[in-house]
C-alpha cells in the first residue's frame, strides 16, 4: 500500500518509532477496553508538549469551555502564562498543546514532567466530554493513506499499561459525532501539515517569508475563531492557505 506518511511506525504521542502493527478501520473491535481507565491515569501524565491539538480540538475548547464569569475561553486565554496550552515547534510547525504542570496532589509525578492541569483531584479528566483527540485516540495510533486512514494498537512500550483489556468498537472508543467526517478532516489536515512542513524545508525560501508562513499557518488554524459549523470553514480556510502556499516564492 502506498502510504503519505510514516505514523504507522511512530507513536502519535510521542514519535518514537514503533513496530509496524495490524491496521484496523474503526469500524472494528480491539482489546483496548480499559473499564474505564479506573484507578488509573497514566497517559494523562509525563506527557510533556506530546499532547498537540488540532484545529478541531481548539475550536471544542473556545466553543465549550467557559470562564468564571461565564464567558468562553479564547485562545488568547487559553495560550496565555496561566493558560492550559503553550505554543511550541513541532517538527517546524507552531502549534498549541497541553501544558503539563507540577502538582502536589500527585506526589509519584515527576515535577518536571507534571501531570495534564485537565486532571482532577480524583485524577480524572474534568474535560472528558471535549478531550483532545490525541486523548481519544490512546492507546492507538493512526496511518494515513491518500484516501483513507487506518488505526493500529500501540505496543506495550507505548500503549496502556491497564490488564484484562476488554474489546470494545474503535469508533465507540473515540466517541466522535460523526467519524467519517471527521476522519475526512484529519486526512486534510495531516496534508496541510506535510505541505506547510515541505514548503517550510524549501532552501529556497527566504527567513522572512519563512516566518510569515508559520505566523499564518498558527492564525489560520488556531488563533482565528471559528464559527458553529467548524467543518465548511476549516476546509474554506485550508483551500485559501494552500493557495497561499502555492503563491509563496523565495
Amino acid at each position: 500500500m502506498n502510504q503519505t506518511t510514516t505514523t504507522s511506525t511512530t507513536s502519535p504521542t510521542t514519535n518514537i518509532p514503533i513496530a509496524f502493527a495490524k491496521e484496523y478501520s474503526h469500524s472494528q473491535t480491539v482489546k483496548i477496553g480499559c473499564s474505564d481507565c479506573k484507578g488509573c491515569n497514566k497517559c494523562c501524565e509525563n506527557m510533556d508538549n506530546s499532547i498537540i491539538l488540532n484545529p478541531y480540538d481548539m475550536w471544542q475548547f473556545t466553543s465549550t469551555l467557559k470562564l468564571s464569569d461565564g464567558s468562553y475561553a479564547t485562545y488568547e486565554i487559553l495560550t496565555s502564562e496561566d493558560g492550559p496550552l503553550e505554543l511550541t515547534s513541532h517538527e517546524g510547525l507552531i502549534m498549541p498543546n497541553i501544558k503539563m504542570v507540577a502538582d502536589d496532589r500527585f506526589a509519584h509525578i515527576n515535577p518536571d514532567r507534571g501531570v495534564c492541569p485537565f486532571l482532577n483531584a480524583q485524577g480524572r479528566c474534568s474535560i472528558h466530554p471535549i478531550r483532545t483527540g490525541l486523548c481519544r485516540l490512546y492507546p492507538l495510533g493512526r496511518n494515513f493513506y491518500p484516501d483513507r486512514l487506518t488505526y493500529f494498537i500501540l505496543n506495550e512500550d507505548l500503549g496502556c499499561p491497564a490488564k484484562n483489556k476488554s474489546y470494545v468498537r474503535i469508533a465507540d472508543w473515540l466517541e466522535i459525532t460523526d467519524l467519517d467526517q471527521y476522519e475526512a478532516f484529519q486526512l486534510k489536515w495531516h496534508q496541510i501539515k506535510l505541505q506547510t512542513k515541505a514548503k517550510m524545508q524549501d532552501p529556497q525560501l527566504s527567513f522572512e517569508t519563512k516566518k510569515m508562513l508559520s505566523i499564518e499557518f498558527l492564525n489560520c488554524f488556531y488563533k482565528t475563531p471559528y464559527p458553529k459549523d467548524f467543518y465548511q470553514e476549516f476546509y474554506k480556510r485550508a483551500d485559501a492557505f494552500i493557495i497561499q502556499l502555492a503563491q509563496n516564492e523565495a
